[in-house]
């Protein structure tokens, strides 16, 4: 029976044409498709649950930018190398293009003594 079922297995792959057969090898092989789509879906868990904690700065450490998939970051990290995550304009462009990455986060000072958006006036009388 197994003897069978791997020859049909077989016979399927020689139908597939040259470029779909070595991608589904590839993808057979490494899983890259699947982590990617495993990440995605996870992400979007990750943001609905981000999207409704209230969140302030840390004095001395700063802001909570983003919250990132452990497959995403790795993905992203055997990508780019993983000095990626360290990357000033790297994290910018993450932030920018993937918007369920984002993390609202207030500051951790409060304002006093301003309100509305003129600050300064002068009248010449």
């Amino acid at each position: 029976m197994s003897d069978l079922l791997s020859s049909a297995i077989a016979a399927s792959f020689d139908c597939l044409p040259g470029g779909q057969r070595q991608a589904l090898f590839d993808e057979m092989r490494t899983g890259a498709l699947m982590s990617l789509v495993k990440g995605a879906v996870n992400q979007k868990r990750i943001a609905e649950a981000s999207r409704n904690i209230p969140r302030k700065s840390i004095e001395g450490i700063g802001r909570l930018r983003m919250r990132v998939d452990a497959d995403l970051y790795h993905l992203w990290g055997q990508k780019y190398g993983y000095e990626c995550w360290k990357d000033k304009q790297f994290l910018n462009e993450m932030e920018r293009d993937n918007e369920s990455l984002r993390v609202k986060c207030g500051g951790t000072r409060l304002q006093v003594g301003f309100s509305g958006s003129k600050r300064f006036s002068k009248s010449y009388a």
